[in-house]
């Protein structure tokens, strides 16, 4: 969505760096001090600007095809189910301990990185090339939000103004000139971005959120297994099965009510060979995939 402003992209662009600047200090992790910072210009994000955008995305809905949309929702659990991949890597490196600096990678984890990032480059690459399908509707979106964003740029520069550390600050002043270079935020305006975002994702809390807890016993998973989870909130309840790259296997679960509380399914495993898989439980107001592993 090219008619972001460049004093917007500049901004954007400061808040992520701001957002990594103590990592970068600490040879990749971040540091306590920014994370109030952090979270504030998270949850401004959360509040303001992603319903904006989830309500342009949902205009653009009519206008895929029905084949489109259909390829988008495998792109969407493709990349989570690479997600929870990458995290699953980083619980094994340690990576997710607080302190813990960067690991030394042994080549099997080197190839296991490279081939998650290959991976979810190669979806996004397909995605862009959809989304240039829909290049007019997109630019047409991104033009009626435009007043929205300039509100959006004083917003955030008021929170990092009130906000910022010294160290910080000294960022925003080094990174003042450097208005073109790539950032987390702007990305989200971006035709692939924009057009990947799920336009039925409901903006919940973790609170909020109508799935809890869920596991699989036993872990690793047997042939047969049991998959125990908790609905928060009454109402439809879909399970499915997906294999190593987020592709459906197969529905378990498809029930349009299912009351609030702790639940029990059993999964028949027989078929399927040792391995990584997934089991993606999607709700009325939330959807939530994780990994396992049958040996």
């Amino acid at each position: 969505m090219k008619s972001t402003t460049p004093k917007f992209l500049s901004l954007l662009l400061l808040v992520v760096l701001l957002a990594t600047v103590a990592g970068v200090a600490r040879g990749g992790r971040h540091q306590r001090a920014d994370q109030p910072l952090r979270r504030e210009i998270r949850a401004y994000f959360a509040a303001n600007i992603l319903p904006v955008l989830r309500q342009q995305r949902q205009k653009l809905e009519p206008q895929l095809s029905p084949a489109d949309r259909t390829q988008l929702a495998a792109y969407r659990s493709q990349l989570q189910a690479l997600k929870t991949q990458g995290q699953a890597l980083r619980r094994q490196l340690g990576q997710d301990q607080p302190g813990a600096g960067r690991p030394t990678l042994t080549e099997a984890s080197q190839q296991q990185v490279q081939q998650l990032r290959f991976q979810a480059r190669s979806i996004m690459l397909s995605v862009a090339q959809m989304a240039q399908k829909y290049d007019a509707p997109i630019a047409q979106l991104a033009r009626e939000i435009q007043p929205h964003k300039e509100k959006w740029a004083a917003d955030i520069k008021a929170i990092i103004t009130s906000k910022a550390t010294p160290e910080q600050q000294q960022a925003v002043a080094a990174a003042g000139g450097r208005k073109h270079q790539p950032d987390g935020l702007r990305r989200l305006f971006k035709p692939a971005k924009f057009l990947l975002m799920d336009p039925t994702a409901a903006a919940t809390s973790p609170a909020e959120r109508s799935v809890g807890i869920t596991s699989v016993y036993p872990n690793p998973a047997a042939a047969t297994s049991q998959l125990n989870y908790e609905v928060r909130k009454a109402g439809p309840v879909t399970v499915e099965l997906l294999d190593s790259n987020g592709t459906r296997l197969r529905t378990v679960v498809s029930d349009t009510k299912v009351e609030k509380g702790p639940h029990t399914q059993q999964l028949d495993l027989h078929d399927l060979p040792a391995g990584t898989y997934f089991y993606k439980i999607t709700t009325k107001g939330a959807s939530e995939t994780k990994r396992f592993v049958k040996e």
